[in-house]
């Protein structure tokens, strides 16, 4: 029961205003000046002081996080859980160096070579937010345990590739990106949209990049068509997923290649013409959407409170 003249806090959600601005905020700039201060930390105390010190603010945040979230407040106690998250790098790094794994210096490059003990790290991170998110399921925290997931598997490219290079990174990227989006449709179909937003979002932009790379730094011509192909399915699955964010990605790969084309083909003046009709087209291509939108319903009906 409420206190009379008491207002009780309003369990919130996540929305582009001022409160969730500064929420946000806050936790970001706390987070890192706290990792500002734990890289201060002097070079012949490397180890255990990082490490105790780097546990230390994950316990600050995550108490303080837990007297917000009891206090009802879901978006600020739920953010900072999410930094306390990312304070498991620098303990799991100063673990790493008291027993004897981890090792710095010129030949330190885990994009070129597989090194064990950063991939374990990043997997730390991602096991780390996945317990986080199981006990506050505050969504935010996917997208820690998304950009974790998708560093690992830049981590893993040397395992099948000696010494990569960009181009076989790219590729990695396309790869990477793909399960990230197949794990967010798995998460869509369950029902859990808000859970899946961050996995699809860094799943597109992984295979974006990628593609982009071919199509742009190599000059392929397959990369540009498959630009096209993959932006235009993009853009017709957004409207039976009811998913904007790859209504964004589709719009960009479907019309990023018509342009580049237009521009060799009918020179400036003639692409100026050729890119308003195309303009006209997309927005005819809305409204196609808009009314075919409502034939496709959600693969499941999202929870009424989250």
């Amino acid at each position: 029961m409420q206190t009379a003249g008491v207002a009780a806090p309003l369990r919130e959600r996540p929305e582009f205003d001022s409160p969730n601005i500064l929420w946000f905020f806050g936790a970001f700039t706390a987070a890192a000046a706290c990792d500002a201060v734990i890289a201060q930390v002097h070079g012949s105390a490397r180890g255990v002081w990082i490490l105790l010190v780097s546990l230390a603010f994950l316990a600050a945040f995550a108490l303080l996080a837990t007297g917000l979230l009891r206090a009802g407040w879901l978006v600020p106690g739920g953010v900072l859980v999410a930094m306390a998250v990312t304070f498991v790098a620098p303990a799991g790094s100063a673990f790493e160096r008291l027993i004897g794994v981890w090792h710095s210096g010129p030949s330190l490059d885990p994009v070129q070579e597989y090194e064990g003990f950063a991939f374990a790290l990043v997997l730390a991170v991602a096991v780390a937010g996945l317990v986080a998110f199981a006990i506050v399921r505050f969504p935010f925290i996917l997208a820690i345990v998304a950009f974790a997931t998708f560093l690992a598997g830049q981590l893993l490219v040397p395992v099948f590739v000696t010494r990569p290079g960009i181009g076989a990174h790219a590729t990695a990227l396309m790869v990477v990106g793909g399960v990230l989006i197949l794990v967010g449709l798995a998460l869509d179909v369950a029902g859990a949209r808000r859970e899946a937003f961050w996995w699809h979002l860094v799943g597109l932009t992984g295979l974006a990049v990628g593609l982009a790379y071919h199509a742009v730094r190599e000059g392929a011509t397959w990369g540009w068509v498959m630009i096209f192909v993959f932006g235009t399915i993009v853009l017709l699955l957004a409207t039976v997923l009811h998913r904007a964010t790859w209504g964004v990605f589709g719009v960009a790969g479907f019309y990023a290649p018509i342009a580049h084309y237009l521009d060799d083909w009918l020179g400036n003046l003639g692409t100026a013409f050729a890119l308003a009709a195309l303009g006209i087209v997309l927005v005819a291509i809305g409204i196609a959407a808009r009314r075919v939108g409502g034939v496709w319903p959600p693969l499941r009906r999202p929870p009424a409170v989250i």
